[in-house]
């Protein structure tokens, strides 16, 4: 990104006038007017290169709505009269991420932005509940903003012309903390299913609280919500990880619970939603502990269920290692110094989230474990074995195998129980334990608990 694109714009930037929209506006309130003076010069640029190809351009989507809280931008999407190939056309380094539904992500030659360009559309019916059977391009702004979902993602601005069009008072509904659907609330969310998810998801305002659906749309989440049947595993997840990391997803969950929502993604999952409001968990796991709590009262015994729900929900392998990872340590808090060692030597990274997890169910005990952790010395060797396979089996004279395998794992539990701090002190542990006829399935390993 070039110096000028890091700035932002200054306020007499000229911005070319494309065709204008087909439907009535009003004037960019101040607010806008200075979001709009910080936005990159690449998207001006972008713009200004539709509009003069005789095309109409419009910011649209999340960035307006977004705007109108007085919150940065993130994302500048664009709506414009051109087709796919025009767009490709005129940007010779833009990518056809999505041409069958009109987008197009537009990238210049000279700056690491990059942008969503998308045809305005009209669209046919909803055959399957997830995506239109037809979709015609064409120049209605009107037609367009018509089949969004909800009203504050149904306006667009004419940066060009300082106009704010809102054919269905999104603004009124943003200022009134207030979803609501373009027409029909059921139709809307009749078309696609996940749309139910968004719902929910737009619900969580962040600082800003929990916005309530109006009386349609609260209608609609009820008797839609067999819809979401209709959505894929991998869009169903998606939406929902959004839900889960959001500020208030607690209270999204505690609704999504009473209106049925949350039995359709978690079947069986019963745990107390109560738990969730009590949650301090790190940014990066917070979905997965809030998955932990769901599935508190799953017993780890069966773990072949939870894991075959994570895995119809389509987590990544990763993700799914940690949520089973962290359903396995609940009710686990070392009680001594030995379990401290080996506590914090095999649970490693997900500590802090264990523990945030713990200070809902146990508060007490998960408050004294976070205080002597916080005392507890470094281990004197580090956290790696002081003797290796080759030192052991010339050591034991035994055969590279299970025996040896499992016989330098118990020793190295011992390391770190004990805080040993040479390889002879780790030898001579051979001389104490009965190594050589016991079963080696029955030894002690590094694992916690």
């Amino acid at each position: 990104m070039s110096e000028r694109e890091g700035k932002g714009l200054m306020a007499d930037s000229a911005w070319l006038e494309g065709v204008a929209g087909d439907l009535v506006g009003d004037a960019l309130p101040a607010v806008l007017i200075e979001w709009k003076n910080g936005l990159p010069e690449a998207l001006r640029e972008v713009c200004n290169r539709i509009a003069t190809a005789d095309g109409g351009v419009w910011l649209v989507g999340g960035s307006v709505r977004e705007a109108l809280l007085g919150n940065p931008w993130k994302d500048l999407d664009l709506a414009t009269t051109l087709s796919p190939d025009d767009v490709l056309e005129i940007f010779p380094r833009a990518l056809p991420t999505g041409t069958q539904y009109g987008t197009v992500t537009v990238r210049l030659v000279d700056s690491d932005m990059q942008f969503e360009v998308t045809t305005l559309r009209s669209e046919g019916s909803y055959g399957d509940g997830r995506r239109p059977d037809e979709v015609a391009f064409g120049d209605s702004l009107e037609e367009d903003l018509s089949r969004r979902d909800f009203t504050i993602n149904a306006m667009a601005m004419d940066l060009a012309r300082d106009i704010l069009h809102d054919p269905y008072d999104g603004r009124g509904d943003l200022e009134e903390q207030r979803l609501t659907a373009v027409g029909e609330a059921e139709e809307r969310l009749g078309e696609d299913g996940l749309r139910l998810l968004r719902a929910y998801r737009f619900m969580d305002q962040g600082k800003q609280g929990v916005w309530q659906p109006d009386a349609a749309l609260s209608k609609a989440l009820v008797s839609c919500r067999e819809m979401l049947e209709n959505v894929s595993e991998e869009r169903v997840w998606s939406e929902f990880r959004r839900i889960l990391s959001g500020m208030n997803a607690a209270a999204i969950l505690q609704r999504m619970r009473a209106d049925g929502m949350l039995s359709r993604i978690l079947p069986g999952w019963d745990a107390d939603i109560a738990l969730q409001h009590h949650l301090d968990a790190p940014e990066a796991d917070v979905f997965a502990c809030r998955l932990v709590l769901l599935a508190s009262d799953i017993p780890n015994e069966r773990w072949r269920r939870l894991d075959h729900d994570l895995r119809a929900l389509t987590l990544s392998n990763r993700d799914r290692g940690r949520v089973m990872n962290l359903h396995r340590l609940l009710d686990h808090l070392p009680a001594d110094l030995p379990e401290y060692r080996r506590y914090r030597a095999s649970v490693g990274d997900l500590i802090d989230a264990h523990l945030a997890i713990e200070e809902v169910l146990h508060p007490e005990a998960s408050s004294s474990v976070r205080q002597t952790l916080a005392t507890l010395a470094p281990l004197k060797a580090g956290s790696r074995p002081l003797i290796d396979g080759h030192v052991l089996a010339t050591a034991t004279e035994l055969p590279s195998g299970r025996r040896l395998g499992r016989l330098k794992e118990w020793l190295y539990r011992i390391q770190i129980d004990q805080d040993l701090t040479n390889s002879d002190e780790v030898l001579a542990l051979l001389d104490v334990l009965d190594w050589a006829v016991t079963d080696p399935e029955l030894w002690p390993d590094t694992g916690w608990p």
